[in-house]
């Protein structure tokens, strides 16, 4: 994972209204729901693909757009929260 890879998953789970610290150093997110910060995953890569702390699997490195909607569902944040067109 490179640091863009990390910009583009941030910048999605941003768009689905989440809190989202990036430590580049260890390349790693910090994602939590702003309502309730207990709702809090890190994320991290493991070959080519995301996965949680708990060694969940998120996706595929490259689907981004993806890993970030199932996240957002894993933090209880709804599919509403997406901005218009910006699926």
């Amino acid at each position: 994972m490179n640091t863009n890879d990390l910009q583009r998953l941030s910048g999605y789970l941003n768009e689905h209204g989440l809190r989202v610290t990036a430590d580049e150093n260890d390349m790693r997110l910090h994602v939590s729901n702003p309502l309730n910060s207990r709702l809090s995953e890190e994320i991290v890569l493991a070959g080519d693909r995301y996965v949680t702390s708990f060694a969940h699997e998120i996706g595929e490195r490259g689907g981004e757009q993806e890993c970030a909607k199932r996240i957002a569902r894993m933090l209880a944040v709804g599919a509403a929260a997406v901005r218009e067109g910006s699926a």
